[in-house]
């Protein structure tokens, strides 16, 4: 029975979720050459584990400032980092201003990001401050978790639901 378990876990390890889920560089490169497409092609690569290919959509000067370990660690060891990236929404991109306005209400994010050229794709040009504000509304939402669930930390009930720091989107568009 033991061979027969074994042959089985081994063919089910390579088409593991999160490799078939990860797109290919080509299709973000096609999704990245949309500013509005942009965002949405960063946050599936950060939902399917491929930190790599995810940093290679910040510019140049953000990827000198946030590199690769930092980030790689913020998403890998913290759960809210991934949380606030999966459930962020585009409301507005604007390749001529440079900007793109990412809403996430669970987190109470509301912030425009800077976006620029990067030969035919465009690619996120996060500023420190970008990274220190979404680093901060990391922190109050977990200290808001921590608070509600009585100081527990990372030992919540089962049925436990996260409470949002928001209800609203910031900017309006969604209420």
């Amino acid at each position: 029975m033991r061979p027969f378990l074994a042959a089985v876990l081994a063919g089910l390890a390579p088409s593991g979720c999160a490799a078939a889920a990860c797109p290919d560089a080509d299709a973000v490169r096609e999704r990245a050459a949309d500013p509005a497409k942009l965002f949405p092609a960063f946050q599936e690569l950060v939902r399917c584990g491929d930190y790599g290919l995810a940093h290679s959509l910040l510019s140049p000067r953000s990827r000198r400032e946030l590199p690769y370990e930092p980030f790689a660690i913020a998403f890998t060891s913290f759960e809210a980092s991934r949380r606030l990236i999966a459930g962020a929404e585009v409301h507005a991109a604007d390749a001529e201003a440079g900007r793109l306005r990412i809403c996430n209400p669970e987190f109470g994010v509301g912030r425009e990001l800077r976006i620029s050229k990067f030969h035919d794709i465009y690619v996120l040009d996060l500023a420190g401050e970008d990274v220190e504000y979404l680093r901060g509304r990391v922190f109050a939402w977990f200290r808001l978790q921590t608070e509600r669930a009585d100081g527990w930390h990372f030992a919540y009930p089962p049925d436990w639901n996260h409470a949002p720091a928001g209800r609203r989107c910031i900017c309006g568009k969604r209420a």
